[in-house]
């Protein structure tokens, strides 16, 4: 019969063996490919780990920079404010508010960083130091006194460490008739100076208070002598003697002295001597070393000064 097909023995058996065999190799596919993921590609679960570590970890040492940062921001933020206040203490200075300027000036030295702005607010606060000196507000540096009978401009000066042209110019007072009964304005205390070889200042202190800085120029290679000295001879209008000898007339450009000298000395010891402050026209030498020992100033400052201190008036020079 043709048309029946009979199996050969054993064929009924290679298919099974067919699909162990696929089966097979796609289980090693599949291993080989998990492998590789295993092994060349990173792992989600270890940065997971990691985002929870950094939860848990103190602040990274970025975010303590950062915070160290602070303080720079804290000061920037400080000297706009300063430079705030100073604006505004001008304005006022301009409008006559005097005390009030003085008042915000102080706020900006006390809290700037900022060495230009509180130089600025320095120079200006001495300035209106000397106007409300001169002016008829009561200051802590004035206190009121009644002449008594007997006195003269002179007594009264010498008995209260001032000078005679400062109390004129304080009462308006023209020649030396003054009467017994009248209250007048003094100085509340002796003045005293303080030099600053380091940052080439005079400061005008009274009871331990700034009065009035000054820039100053100081000798060359450190000639300026440190200490603490007395002025002696005020003089107006000053000849020099330069060390090489002879006498220099005020006056001639030659003489280096200015329109006023104040010597300075030291009891103890006088091997220290023809130091002084005197002004200069030279302006450019201030703030530079310069002379030959001397602490200079410019004529006008030195004439301030000169009319405020008296002979005897302490004179602290310091790196």
């Amino acid at each position: 019969m043709a048309d029946i097909y009979v199996r050969p023995y054993g064929e009924h058996n290679k298919t099974p063996w067919k699909i162990i065999l696929i089966a097979v190799v796609i289980v090693l596919l599949v291993g080989g490919i998990w492998w590789w993921l295993e092994h060349r590609l990173p792992r989600s679960e270890p940065a997971d780990t990691n985002a929870v570590a950094k939860k848990e970890m103190p602040e990274s040492p970025l975010r303590l920079e950062t915070k160290e940062a602070a303080p720079a921001e804290s000061a920037s933020g400080s000297n706009l404010n300063a430079q705030q206040l100073f604006s505004r203490a001008q304005s006022l200075a301009a409008s006559g508010k005097l005390r009030q300027a003085s008042t915000q000036l102080s706020e900006v030295i006390s809290s700037t960083t900022d060495e230009s702005l509180k130089n600025n607010a320095l120079r200006l606060q001495g300035r209106i130091n000397i106007q409300l000196f001169f002016s008829e507000v009561p200051t802590p540096e004035k206190k009121s006194y009644v002449i008594q009978p007997g006195d003269s401009l002179d007594k009264i000066a010498r008995k209260n460490k001032t000078t005679i042209e400062l109390i004129r110019r304080l009462n308006h007072i023209e020649g030396n008739l003054i009467y017994a009964g009248t209250t007048i304005q003094l100085p509340a205390a002796p003045f005293v100076i303080r030099v600053d070889k380091s940052e080439k200042t005079l400061d005008l202190m009274m009871n331990g208070k700034l009065f009035k800085r000054y820039a100053v120029g100081l000798g060359r290679y450190g000639k300026t002598p440190l200490g603490t000295f007395k002025t002696v001879v005020h003089q107006t209008n000053p000849d020099w003697s330069p060390p090489s000898g002879g006498i220099i007339p005020f006056g001639d450009p030659r003489n280096v002295l200015g329109t006023r000298w104040i010597s300075i000395q030291d009891e103890a010891r006088p091997d220290i001597r023809g130091f002084g402050i005197h002004g200069t026209s030279q302006r450019d030498s201030i703030g530079g070393e310069t002379s030959n020992g001397c602490i200079r100033m410019l004529n006008e400052d030195v004439e301030e000064l000169f009319m405020l201190i008296p002979r005897g008036t302490e004179v602290i020079i310091s790196e």
